[in-house]
């Protein structure tokens, strides 16, 4: 909505719907499970008056705009940081500290 006040549209009945499908495969048990993003659909529906352009301005615009979708399709490092009991672990040298 910070779009469409930007370009001071004022759209109606906005609906957003977001489809993620995901598999896992491996196992927890063997230690080699692993979780994927397959897919990630987003269906947008609203009512307006405004010409087709400037529609399509604000659609471009949220689309350009939207954080989630800069991270799913740029993605950026992604950092652990687990403590146990108060101190630092690291899950891939536990008893190490």
């Amino acid at each position: 909505m910070q779009v469409a006040r930007a370009l001071r549209i004022e759209p109606k009945n906005v609906r957003i719907t977001v489809t993620a499908r995901y598999a896992r495969t491996g196992s927890v048990l063997a230690g080699d499970a692993k979780t994927l993003c397959d897919s990630i659909h987003t269906a947008l529906s609203l009512d307006s008056e405004e010409p087709p352009e400037r529609l399509a301005q604000l659609i471009t615009m949220a689309e350009a705009t939207c954080f989630t979708m800069a991270a799913l399709r740029n993605p950026a490092p992604v950092a652990l940081e687990a403590t146990v009991n108060g101190q630092p672990f690291n899950p891939a040298t536990p008893g190490s500290g």
